[in-house]
């Protein structure tokens, strides 16, 4: 089934208009999505046992922590920041 069919479907089971049923569907992806970028960062965070991205780059910097793959750590946390930061401004803006 292709996503109109899919979502004209739904629209008719859950007896809500179809704009309503994707705004409603893509707020809940982009929170799951946002839910899913803060497990990575705490997953990172207990690695490195670190409060910041900066202190982990603070850390690489000064040799505290191998720079690899702490490194690709704290691009995958900045980027992950950015995502969530980024996220909501879709819903406001949509």
């Amino acid at each position: 089934m292709d996503a109109q069919a899919l979502t004209l479907e739904l629209s008719n089971v859950m007896a809500l208009p179809e704009p309503e049923l994707i705004s409603k569907a893509l707020h809940a992806l982009i929170q799951k999505e946002i839910r899913m970028a803060e497990v990575g960062i705490a997953e990172i965070r207990e690695r490195y046992d670190m409060f910041s991205k900066e202190a982990l780059l603070q850390a690489i910097q000064d040799g505290k922590v191998a720079g690899h793959p702490a490194w690709e750590d704290y691009i995958v946390w900045k980027n992950k920041e950015a995502f969530i930061t980024h996220l909501p401004g879709l819903v406001e803006s949509g």
